[in-house]
């Protein structure tokens, strides 16, 4: 129980950090801009915004996790080396692995590769946002 209690206190003073250090009202004029920018290319805004909400969730996710936001950060390089068949294996741990049992071993697989399609997921919503995001510096 008191490791839940740790945690909440540690996500109450990550937030606080946000607020008090004007994270919101940056976001918003971030938001703002992009969105006027975009608007007046024509391009859809509906779907940016939704773009642009996902990356703050993301950019609060990344605070609260950073052992996940490395990992995010070591496949995405794989990604964007093209070796994306080699994501998997970025994300085993061969000496974690030799340990297991069979079974213990298709658990921890199988759990790798949900973690590995959000983070696909992830890494296609960015880069779509980033080719929306691009065309506005143009």
């Amino acid at each position: 129980m008191s490791a839940k209690i740790s945690a909440m206190k540690n996500m109450a003073k990550l937030a606080y950090k946000r607020l008090s250090s004007g994270f919101w009202q940056e976001e918003k004029l971030r938001r703002r801009n992009t969105l006027t920018i975009l608007k007046s290319q024509g391009a859809d805004t509906n779907i940016a915004k939704k773009l642009l909400v996902d990356h703050t969730k993301q950019q609060l996710a990344a605070a609260t996790n950073p052992v996940e936001e490395a990992q995010y950060a070591q496949v995405k390089a794989v990604f964007e080396s093209g070796n994306g068949e080699n994501a998997l294996a970025v994300l085993m741990d061969k000496n974690l692995m030799q340990t297991m049992d069979e079974g213990a071993r298709q658990r921890y697989i199988f759990g790798l590769s949900n973690k590995l399609q959000a983070y696909r997921e992830r890494y296609e919503k960015e880069q779509q946002f980033n080719c929306q995001t691009m065309s506005m510096s143009v």
